[in-house]
């Protein structure tokens, strides 16, 4: 009969399914981007409140608060390696009593 490989997965193209791409590990990571995208901000935060945790970083440019959206924000860096490093240290840091959330901007 047909032995199957020692390590028990079918040969490519044996009865699974079509071979695709993998998937990413995690779908809902966009693509690094110089520009983070800020969430769950104080309401009241200044951008200096929100710059001060950034400026420590390397590549920091200027945080933007979004007026009409209270609790949101962007950070700019120079460069996506920067952002990301940024992103990696800062991710859920608390800002009086609200962990931000960051993420990369999509645009």
């Amino acid at each position: 009969g047909y032995a199957m490989p020692a390590y028990g997965q079918p040969p490519p193209g044996y009865g699974g399914p079509p071979a695709h791409a993998p998937a990413p590990v995690m779908p809902t990571v966009t693509m690094p981007h110089p520009i983070l995208f800020l969430e769950n901000l104080p309401h009241d935060a200044s951008t200096d409140d929100i710059a001060a945790v950034f400026k420590v970083f390397p590549g920091f440019k200027e945080v933007r608060l979004v007026p009409s959206r209270p609790g949101i924000g962007f950070s700019e860096f120079e460069n996506e390696m920067q952002s990301a490093m940024a992103l990696n240290r800062v991710q859920g840091k608390m800002i009086r009593d609200l962990p931000m959330k960051l993420t990369f901007s999509k645009s």
